[in-house]
């Protein structure tokens, strides 16, 4: 079977009809008939049973239906990729950030860009890790900003900074900067609010309270910092946070950790391209506006 062949088993198989699986491809139902009969032939059995005016899938079908869907999965990131290839114009930069560093760095860089750019548009997003490496390697991100937490295939990154995490507790109405430091193992596990155990940064902190005897098990769990700093900001218990988001939240008191939690900031990109100019100024950017806001800190 070849890649036209698959492509009408799988839209045959969701459409469960040779007429509705015609209007998904947009070609004629005899030739999608052909086609079918073509690559039963080649396979020397049946895909599928005529059933009231439906084709009802064969059990070979079944099981081949499984591997068809990885094909189309993969032909469908081929399409996208060959479609952003040729889709953004030279003077475009599309650049997603982890939420939490959405929130505190992505405004800093940006607020430096006229400096440096004339004639340059931006385009920013926040996403999760996963999505933004998936991006990244549809072409359909040119550069991403996250942590480096994990090492992931295709990937090329490059440190920009560091990044520390801080303990949050309600307070009063602004941000309060506490020197005292807070020990992992007094934490209160009934009154935190963490991050998912499954998200890197969720295994890095699990590994981090492991390590001093204590099971990551918080009583609330929430998929970004922002989230938990602003159920912390109203009176929904504690949480550990990076510093940005803990910066911009009112209402809390921040402390220090002990023993210290840091992360690297690193730029992302994909393995299989070529950084350009304004990506290489861009990182120069991120670079400098991590050093600023260390400094303001």
């Amino acid at each position: 079977m070849n890649l036209r062949h698959i492509e009408v088993f799988h839209a045959i198989r969701l459409a469960g009809s040779i007429n509705a699986a015609a209007d998904r491809l947009n070609v004629s139902q005899p030739a999608l008939s052909r086609t079918l009969k073509h690559a039963e032939s080649l396979l020397g059995f049946k895909l599928f049973d005529r059933v009231k005016q439906r084709l009802v899938p064969t059990k070979e079908a079944e099981l081949l239906f499984a591997e068809a869907k990885d094909v189309q999965v993969a032909l469908e990131r081929f399409r996208t990729l060959a479609r952003n290839l040729g889709r953004n114009p030279d003077n475009v930069l599309r650049v997603g950030f982890l939420p939490s560093l959405g929130v505190g760095l992505a405004p800093k860089v940006v607020s430096k860009l006229p400096q440096h750019w004339e004639g340059f548009k931006l385009e920013l997003f926040t996403h999760h890790y996963d999505v933004l490496v998936k991006r990244l390697l549809a072409l359909d991100l040119d550069l991403a900003v996250g942590f480096s937490i994990v090492e992931t295939p295709g990937i090329n990154s490059t440190t920009v900074g560091t990044m520390s995490l801080t303990y949050l507790e309600t307070d009063g109405p602004g941000a309060v900067v506490d020197p005292s430091p807070m020990d992992l193992r007094e934490i209160d596990m009934n009154s935190f609010v963490g991050l998912e155990g499954e998200s890197p940064v969720g295994v890095f902190l699990k590994d981090a309270f492991e390590r001093v005897g204590v099971a990551y098990e918080p009583r609330i769990s929430v998929h970004t910092y922002s989230v938990a700093a602003a159920c912390v900001s109203q009176g929904v218990g504690c949480a550990i946070v990076d510093e940005f988001s803990a910066r911009f939240t009112r209402g809390v008191r921040l402390r220090p950790l002990t023993p210290p939690l840091q992360f690297t900031i690193t730029a992302l990109t994909a393995e299989n391209r070529p950084i350009s100019n304004a990506e290489d100024m861009f990182i120069k950017i991120l670079k400098s506006a991590c050093t600023e806001l260390h400094q303001e800190s």
